[in-house]
């Protein structure tokens, strides 16, 4: 057939990454992200949808914006672009007319929020934020550091360049615990603050550059809600003085004009994305309390403040609010809430993850949730919500990102973003495997069968395993999957234990504990499609990324049942990998130990140790800036392999974090995993 998918379709998929509904509801943004493959990049802009007309206007064509939001009154959008190189906040009067940058001294991240009045917007920055007159980077630093460091903090990220280290002294000097992320790289001596900023009505390129900054110290902020009133906001701080050791971070409330911090919540664990409800009664937030360290479920809490708001009005000194006095409100439903979410009035409306579905869900302070949109046929993401309608990204094995509106009564779909290509491609047919593991845990899956697939017939197949490890599959696209499939493969991919949206005990069994519960479920999935007699036993592989990669690379010590496995981004080595991620306290958790207390441990985990076992010819694939699984950890690997006389082949991409963002290394993935198992297929 010769409208089965190709691996370079991707370059014609399209993806929705950001929406906004306007405040009468009748007009809907959002954007759109699609690569662009002579400019080896992807672009994303920023779309209109008039609800009432049933029409869709292209807004923006930079390629460079994101992150749009209606002002009050409806007649502007406000979007953060990098047009400019610098990321800036742009404003498009919707009467007509060219969008025009708010001049702000910072680089701004979202989100942006406009007070009520629409005459000023807030936002996220990262700055410097020690005394600059008195901060020395540790004792005994050259003099010159101190002018230097802060020259290169003051520079923002998105200006940097291979170039400048070329140029000047680009020394990169360390003195925090938490000092990296991957995508981003070197914090140096920023944090994340907010700022405030006026927005004129109409361009004037007169107007100085502003941005007054309302949080302060040398701490993290982020997540800002404001109050109904817009005096007050609400963000997630990081504010003790040991941090980047804990995990947690308080809820802070700031008088903007006062610019004075209150603590409102004092935190069992991490809280982030908080929510003023419209009436001013109410703050809803989204947290653990660390019970189980990082795979501790997120749940939704809803917190009264009106005596905190009342003693603070009262220039009194209000205790903070803990965790005996805030209702989590989904801890009966025990699934993982994620955001965004709004509020109708009293009532919230979030996102929850249930059995690898994005469900939609409403609770009333004092109430359970209840369903609004719930079904293992599909998935939600990226919730908008209004008074009168949710608007939502709608997507499933066979359907990529298309944008609904929900009025109460019906769905409607509002976009065409991948409808042609849906129509010109024949797609796997897909079904979702249940099965049961080995003592009877029943264990989700799904399986993507090419396009011409005959039960009579026998099909290679391949398994696929996610991240995380506490990530999860469900009833999403996923092309990397139909375009295995296309290739006359069967695919796999389950949630096994460990996968989050399950509930807590489900995520927290492979704590400390990896390749055990996991392996046993994974492989347990395999044996009950290859009950079903459609699979080539001969003729299986295997896939992962990330803690995928684990996988992959453990299955590679524990069994011969494969003909050929590819991981990327892989864990192999538990004892030499503390330290080099970005996020090592959950690392020090799910492995179950520190290096220099818990190395036999560490080891028995990790395929490094059982390498000797390997009989399976392995593709091992990294990229080399990768922040969160360093690339020495595949390094490993493959050298233990290649000394060992095993068949192994290493594949690096430059100039990547942990997974390839690049177009031509995206394609690549691809084609090179294909080609690796279609040569052992034969």
């Amino acid at each position: 057939m010769e409208n089965k998918i190709k691996v370079e379709d991707f370059y014609r998929l399209k993806n929705v990454s950001g929406m906004d509904i306007s405040p009468d509801e009748q007009k809907v943004v959002y954007v759109e992200q699609k690569v662009d493959k002579e400019k080896d990049k992807t672009t994303s802009n920023i779309f209109l949808v008039d609800l009432k007309a049933e029409n869709i206007t292209q807004l923006t064509f930079s390629g460079k914006d994101r992150s749009p939001v209606f002002s009050p009154d409806g007649s502007r959008i406000a979007f953060i672009s990098s047009r400019e190189k610098k990321s800036k906040i742009w404003i498009l009067p919707l009467a007509g007319g060219e969008a025009w940058s708010v001049p702000t001294k910072q680089s701004v991240s979202g989100p942006l929020i406009w007070t009520p009045d629409g005459e000023n917007i807030i936002y996220n920055a990262d700055v410097f934020s020690n005394d600059r007159d008195n901060w020395t980077p540790y004792p005994g630093a050259p003099e010159y550091d101190r002018e230097r460091l802060i020259k290169i903090a003051d520079k923002p990220h998105s200006d940097k360049d291979d170039s400048d280290e070329k140029k000047e002294n680009a020394v990169k000097v360390v003195t925090r615990f938490d000092y990296k992320r991957d995508g981003l790289g070197f914090y140096g001596d920023v944090r994340s603050q907010i700022f405030i900023t006026p927005v004129p009505h109409k361009f004037d390129p007169d107007v100085k550059p502003e941005g007054e900054q309302i949080t302060s110290g040398d701490f993290d902020h982020s997540s800002p809600t404001l109050s109904p009133c817009g005096k007050y906001i609400i963000v997630s701080g990081r504010r003790t003085e040991n941090a980047d050791l804990e995990q947690k971070s308080d809820l802070w409330l700031w008088d903007i004009e006062a610019k004075q911090p209150h603590l409102i919540y004092d935190a069992p664990g991490p809280t982030y994305s908080p929510s003023w409800s419209p009436c001013g009664n109410y703050l809803a937030f989204l947290g653990h309390n660390n019970i189980e360290g990082a795979s501790t479920s997120t749940h939704l809490w809803i917190a009264n403040i009106n005596t905190f708001m009342d003693m603070l009005k009262k220039a009194q000194h209000p205790k903070p609010l803990t965790e005996k006095d805030v209702q989590n409100v989904t801890a009966k439903i025990d699934r993982t809430v994620r955001g965004p979410k709004g509020w109708r009035g009293d009532k919230l409306v979030f996102l929850m993850l249930d059995r690898g579905a994005g469900c939609v869900y409403e609770v009333e302070p004092k109430a359970q949730p209840r369903a609004i949109l719930a079904a293992r046929d599909r998935s939600i993401a990226n919730l908008k919500v209004a008074n009168d309608n949710i608007v939502y990204v709608y997507t499933t094995p066979v359907k990529p990102d298309e944008i609904y509106v929900y009025d109460g009564n019906e769905e409607k779909q509002i976009s065409n973003l991948n409808t042609r290509y849906t129509e010109e491609v024949s797609l796997g047919k897909w079904e979702e495997f249940t099965y049961k593991s080995d003592d009877g845990e029943n264990i989700d899956g799904w399986v993507i069968y090419p396009p011409e697939f005959d039960d009579s017939q026998k099909y290679p197949m391949v398994l696929l395993v996610h991240g995380g490890p506490h990530s999860a599959y469900g009833p999403s696209f996923m092309f990397l999957a139909q375009a295995i499939a296309a290739q006359g493969y069967v695919v796999l991919y389950t949630n096994p234990r460990g996968s989050e949206t399950y509930g807590q005990q489900f995520a927290c069994v492979i704590d400390k504990n990896w390749g055990d519960r996991d392996y046993a479920d994974v492989l347990a999935g395999v044996d009950a499609l290859v009950a079903r007699g459609f699979i080539d036993t001969d003729k299986m592989f295997m896939h992962g990324w990330s803690y995928g990669g684990y996988m992959a690379c453990w299955i590679s010590t524990q069994t011969d049942r494969f003909k050929a496995i590819c991981a990327g981004a892989s864990v192999t080595n538990m004892l030499s990998g503390y330290g080099t991620s970005d996020i090592t306290l959950a690392d020090e958790y799910e492995y179950g130990g520190k290096p220099w207390s818990d190395y036999a441990h560490l080891i028995k985990h990790s395929p490094i140790g059982h390498v000797e076992n390997v009989t399976t010819p392995v593709m091992l694939m990294h990229g080399e800036n990768d922040l969160r699984v360093s690339v020495a950890q595949t390094e490993e690997f493959y050298i233990a392999l290649k000394r060992l006389g095993k068949e192994a082949i290493m594949v690096r991409y430059p100039n990547e974090f942990h997974g390839p963002s690049r177009p031509i290394h995206r394609l690549d993935r691809l084609e090179r995993l294909v080609s690796w198992f279609n040569y052992y297929r034969g």
